[in-house]
Formats: C-alpha cells, structure tokens, sequence
C-alpha cells in the first residue's frame, strides 16, 4: 500500500531531585537552566526517533513524574484510499443452434473452456465443426458453381486461414475448392461422398525408334479428395509428383536484381521483392549456391579457416516474409584474405513451396534468382597440369560422355582457365559436341584434380569404333596462367549405340481427386531424333469421368533423357456443409454445452451457449462514494477467497443510479486489470482505489496535530537545547494511518511534542 513502518517510541528517561516547595512541577519555573541542561548528559536527539521526557521531584512532595512524548518530522509515501465492493462476471453473448439434423459424434468442449477461431468444437455426423469468425451462420450447402454471401464469407475465411481460394469473391470456384480441400484435409475431414480407390495403369507399348525396357508399367491410384483422417496422400516413386493448383493472383517472390559486383571485403545489400505484397506473415522458402565459402563468427576468427562472407544469419531459410511488405531485405558481408584465388560467386534464389499437403502461399517471380561476383585481389600462383584417361574411361558408347582426368601439381586457390584440343577419328558435331574455335575448361579452385568431360552424340549410323583425343594446350601467358607437365594427351573410345531403352519411373503412385500425376518416362540413351512413343491406357477408372482424355501415344524429344505424361484427374469430391464451421465472434467462453456424443439433434436445437473469455470486474458505489472516483484511477483488486490481489485501473463508470430492492442508489464502474483472477463467476472482490497520493511527503504523527486558539491546526516544538516548548501552525494534507502530512509550516528539523503526562 506504501506505507513506512510505524516508528515506534523510545522511553528515554531522565530524573532530578526538586527542593521541597509545594506544589506542582512544570517546565521552565522550578529548573534552573543548568539542571535542564543536566538532563541532556546521556541523550541524544537523533532524528526520526521519538523520546520521553520524564522529570520526577522529591519523593515526598507526592507530586507524579512528567513524560514528554516527542517524535521527529518525518517523511513517507502516503496514499488516500477508498475501499469499494465488487464481483466478477462474465457476460453471456450467444446460443449456438444445431444448423440441419444429424448426429453428434464426438463432443470435444466442456462448460467453461475458451474456444479461438479455428479450435474444433463437436464433430457432427462426423464432420468436424470448427470455429470461424463471420458475420452469420452458414446455411446451406456449397460447391464449384454457387453464387451468393455465404460463398463470399467461406473465401474469407479461408484467405485468413492462409488458405488462397483465388479471388475473394461470390463464386465459388476450383479454386475455392482446392483451398477448401487442403483446409479440410487439415482438419481430417473425410470425402463429402467417399468412393472406392479407382486405378489408372499406364504402359508403354514397343514400337520402332526404341525398346520398351522391363519397367514399362506405372499405376495410379485415385483416392478421395479429402483423405479419411489418419490417411495421407502422398507420392510413392520417383518421377510422379502431384500438381498444385495454380492462381495469377498469388504472391510472386523475387529479386530486385539478378547480378551484382563486389570486392572482397565489400557489403552487399541484397533486396527480394514481392508483388503483391502477402497479406499475412509467410514464410519464404530461399536456396543459397556459389562457390564461395560461408563461415560464422568462430570461422571468421580462426586463421586456419578461409570464409569469404558471413553465412549466419544470412542463409537461414526459411525466412518470415512480413505481412503487407513489398521488400526484405538482406545483407551480404565478404572478408578479405590472402588466398590466391580466382573470382567467387554467392547466389541466393527463390524456391518454390511444396504442393503436396497444403496451398501454395507464393511462387518464385521470373526473376527470382541473384548472382554476386567476389572479385579477389590477391597475386596469382602459376601451377602445372598434366593429362590422363583412367582405367574404365578409355571406352564409351554412344550418347555416353568422354572422361579426362587433369591433375596440378598444388591444390589451387582460384580457378584457372585451361585450353585443349580435341583430335581423332570421330567427328566433330556428328560424333560429339561442337567446340569453341579455341576450345578450354575451368580448373576448379580448391582442388589438384579435375576431370574434363565431352558428350559424344547417339545416332543410328551403323559405324566403327572411333577416338577421341584431348590434348592439353600451353597457355597464352605461361608466366601468369599456367605450365604443362610430361603427360598432356589422351585417347578415348566411342562405341557405336543403336536404339535408346524407355523404361517408366517407379511402380505406384496415390493421387487425391482433382490431382495430377506426371509420369516420368526414361531412356537410357538420348534418341538423336524425335520418338513418337505408344503407351496404353487400363484400371477401373473411367476415361473422362474420373480423369483427362489420354491420346495414347507421346512425343520423346531428340536429345532428351527424359519426357512426362500429365494424367489429370476429376475431383468431384469435396463440397462444403454448414456444419463444418460455426460462426461467433471469438475468442468466447463456453458457457454450458447442451448435447452429448451420440446424441441426435434436430435443426435449431441448442447446442451450447457462449460467454465473454474473461471475467468483467464490476464495481459498486453509493452516491457518496461515487463523487469521489474518475476514470483513470489506480486501483487494487483483491478477490477475498484465494488470498488474490491484482491491479488495475477504473475504465468505466455509470453516470446514473441504479435504484436497488430496499430503494437505494447505486453506481457500477468496470475495472481493467493486468493479471487473471482464479474465480468463479460471481466471486465477490474489494476494490481500494487510490484517491491521492503523495511520494516522499513531510509527515507528522496524528495525534501531535490540534487545533490552536484561532482553529488552524497546529503542533509543538520542543527546543532539543532548551527544552522550551513553542506552538507552530502548519499547513496540512492528506492523512493514512497515524500519520498527517505537513505542506507547510515545517521545515522537516523539528522534534514535535506528541503527548505529555504527569505533573
């Protein structure tokens, strides 16, 4: 409350011996200045502490002992209080009605549990019914097609969610679908009309140009939309991968710029743009490359370590893209060192989101990649190369790639640029890649071996084994390049390859309805010419029903290792209930639930009704009281069962009485408090607020205060020398306790006479 502590009286005693003279003794007559000054020997005035004076005559002059009660001026935090009573209360809001008739299959609330928006609160015929803000309740049903309010509201929802059903609109769209389909499935719904899994079986058919290989055959099984809960759709096999709806108006993340220039040493500021800006915070998917070397702080100091820039907290990923942010931006601090190397580079791009399980918040703009170049300062080394084809190298096929391996006589610090020349029987452009007029490849830093490699081409002339030859060229500047060893030359054999093997990527893979598949057919050899491949097509899915229209037959380019087959499938699965989302303004109490698991209800029953989360403190006061509080005062909480106290302030206060049951006038104020009481509703609670306060004030005890001749309050002094007594008129404030502020009249030195008995 801030009181000080009560300071209590010290009993300081002092006697003399009076001649017989009769009658009473009093201060200033019967001692002599010197006696009085006597009585001071052994005490001492020290201040804040409170003495008795006492002063006895001769034992048979039957007068009784004088007692001087004196306490000094003091200072304290004092505060005028005024208790009031109170109760807490939470307010009732609503009653939520049963929107159509069913079942109740799971009650996952109990009377008194707050529920948010997005909390599961039943689960009727076992759809779950979750949460959701709105501004009224659903009330029919919903799919690709409707038109109105409701649709309206369900999009938004979803948006808040961080669901993206497209444009927020009246339409619901498959777009709306696809978002409501991932909200559905991540609150384990199961499929509105639940159908057997149907499969789809693709299998490639021989025809000229290629050979069919012993994986010719993929499966895809169909399953419902909205998985049952506990099951996940998810791919099983390399080369499928299921395809996420798609949407112009998804945030596009990107850079500002693709390439930029520093200097060891140097800071980058590298800035990613969004447009549109996201509207919630969203979290960004980065991926960082280069050559250069990323280190922390303890990698930076240790000499033995060479960290071209600071990686922490640089490359973490990913990163929280703030909400309504059009740019974020990073920095990029390089060191210098005294490695020779060549010049690095860090890249920093944008990733897509996964598309399995969830709705795409954003996609990677077209520009969506940066590259910086490090430029390094440091003088260069000149090593030497020489050239070697090892064991298991020196013979290819066709479409297979020619392997040299170049080896330096030092580990190097920066790449260096290494020119050849390529001789031999094959034929250049016919038998493998065309070359530059002078051709060369980069030695990388870092490294004393590297190998070399040249695409021989696939074609279907019948031919002999032909060779190939690298042959390690001098540099143009060999005092500043590089030097060449012994061993410069080698010699690669192509064998000739005939038709490429098409095999399919993985056996099985599962699709929710809506989904598409890619299926990845393979060769072993890149065709030099255009395949016209057959495939056919069996299950028990149905052809335009349950998916796209397959021609039967797909084009393998040329040069290609690889080619996919989109299979579409037809989602006529998920639909939207009322039941699936219960519209109030939450966050709200539960007040008292209705219904039971297993219980059937009819459409309007009650299920449960909804109260205010928390407690409303309510002050009461009489119209006295009621003068004498504002908004804005301090005031203490206390609940009177728990041993509870909180503070708070007066928010609200009525400006007219309530005329209570015996006649009476009453007024109720609202307290706003910083903590939570543990109570239940109705507890009873006693309010102090704070009416004054004052820090540090000049204080006197109370009952040292009286009235002089002309009604002023007033005290005595006592003079610590003299022991003369003098009356002083003071100013005075406010009082708690035993104590009275004084706003003028002392200057805080005095000894004040509190009481005196005796005499």
């Amino acid at each position: 409350m801030g009181r000080s502590p009560r300071r209590e009286p010290h009993d300081v005693r002092r006697s003399r011996r009076v001649p017989e003279r009769g009658g009473r003794l009093r201060w200033g007559r019967l001692m002599s200045r010197s006696q009085i000054m006597g009585a001071f020997v052994a005490l001492a005035i020290v201040a804040g502490l409170v003495i008795v004076w006492q002063v006895t005559g001769e034992e048979k002059s039957g007068d009784s002992p004088i007692e001087i009660l004196t306490d000094s001026v003091g200072r304290q935090t004092l505060r005028d209080e005024l208790t009031l009573n109170g109760e807490l209360r939470r307010d009732e809001l609503s009653t939520i009605n049963s929107p159509f008739d069913g079942r109740v299959s799971q009650v996952g609330i109990a009377d008194g549990d707050e529920i948010a928006a997005g909390d599961v609160i039943l689960s009727l015929d076992g759809r779950p019914a979750v949460a959701a803000n709105g501004d009224f309740s659903f009330y029919r049903a919903l799919d690709v097609g409707s038109d109105g309010p409701d649709v309206l509201q369900l999009e938004r929802i979803l948006s808040e969610a961080g669901y993206d059903p497209g444009n927020v609109d009246r339409l619901y769209t498959e777009a709306t679908r696809a978002a409501l389909r991932n909200w559905q499935i991540d609150y384990g719904y199961g499929g509105a009309t639940p159908e057997p899994e149907e499969t789809i079986i693709i299998s490639l058919q021989p025809s000229n140009g290629y050979q069919v290989g012993d994986k010719d055959t993929k499966a895809i099984l169909i399953g419902p939309s909205v998985p049952i809960p506990g099951d996940t759709l998810v791919a099983s096999g390399g080369g499928a991968g299921i395809i996420p709806f798609q949407d112009d108006s998804i945030t596009a993340i990107g850079v500002q710029s693709t390439e930029a220039t520093i200097t060891e040493g140097d800071t980058l500021n590298v800035v990613l743009t969004a447009n549109p800006a996201p509207v919630v915070d969203t979290q960004i998917q980065l991926a960082f490359g280069g050559d250069a070397t990323g280190g922390d702080l303890d990698d930076v100091a240790d000499p033995n370590i060479d960290v071209d820039y600071l990686d922490d907290p640089l490359e973490d990923s990913p990163i929280v893209w703030p909400a309504n942010a059009t740019t974020v931006t990073l920095t990029l601090e390089t060191f210098t060192d005294t490695v020779d190397e060549e010049d690095e580079t860090w890249t920093i791009s944008i990733t897509p989101e996964q598309p399995i399980g969830g709705g795409i918040n954003y996609d990677p703009a077209p520009l969506n990649t940066l590259t910086v170049t490090i430029e390094d300062a440091t003088p260069d080394e000149v090593p030497t190369f020489e050239l070697t084809v090892e064991a298991g190298d020196d013979e290819i096929d066709e479409g297979e790639v020619a392997t040299y391996t170049v080896t330096a006589d030092r580990e190097l610090g920066r790449p260096v640029e290494v020119r050849y020349s390529l001789t031999g029987t094959a034929t250049e452009v016919d038998d493998y890649d065309e070359q530059d007029t002078d051709p060369s490849f980069v030695f990388p830093a870092g490294a004393d071996e590297t190998t070399v490699t040249i695409a021989t081409a696939q074609d279907t002339t019948i031919e002999p084994t032909e060779s190939l030859t690298m042959t390690l060229q001098p540099s143009d500047d060999p005092t500043d390049e590089y030097l060449l060893g012994s061993s410069i030359s080698g010699t690669v054999r192509i064998q000739d390859e005939d038709e490429p093997e098409l095999t399919i990527v993985g056996s099985e893979v599962r699709v929710a309805e809506g989904g598409a598949v890619a299926v990845t057919i393979r060769a072993d050899e890149a065709p030099s010419s255009d395949i016209s491949v057959n495939y056919q097509v069996g299950g028990t899915a149905t052809m335009g029903a349950d998916y796209s229209v397959l021609t039967g037959t797909i084009t393998f380019p040329a040069g290609a290792r690889q080619v996919d087959l989109l299979v579409q499938t037809l989602d006529d699965d998920v639909i939207f209930v009322p039941s699936d989302m219960i519209i109030a303004d939450w966050p709200a109490r539960v007040g008292t639930v209705f219904v039971d698991e297993g219980e059937t209800v009819q459409l309007g029953k009650e299920l449960l009704t909804l109260t205010e989360p928390n407690f409303t403190i309510t002050l009461f006061a009489n119209p006295t009281d009621r003068s004498e509080i504002a908004l804005g005062q301090v005031v203490t909480v206390e609940l009177e069962a728990g041993d509870q106290e909180v503070e708070g302030r007066i928010v609200e206060l009525d400006d007219a009485a309530i005329i209570t049951d015996s006649g009476g006038e009453r007024y109720e104020g609202v307290v706003d408090v910083t903590g939570e009481l543990a109570a239940v509703d109705g507890a009873t609670v006693r309010i102090e607020v704070v009416l004054d306060e004052r820090i540090d004030a000049m204080v006197v005890p109370r009952a040292a205060v009286f009235q002089d001749a002309t009604g002023n309050p007033s005290v005595r002094v006592i003079d610590a020398e003299t022991l003369e007594q003098r009356v002083v008129a003071i100013e005075t404030g406010i009082q708690e306790g035993s104590y009275t502020e004084v706003l003028s009249g002392l200057d805080g030195s005095e000894i004040i006479v509190v009481d005196v008995t005796g005499g």
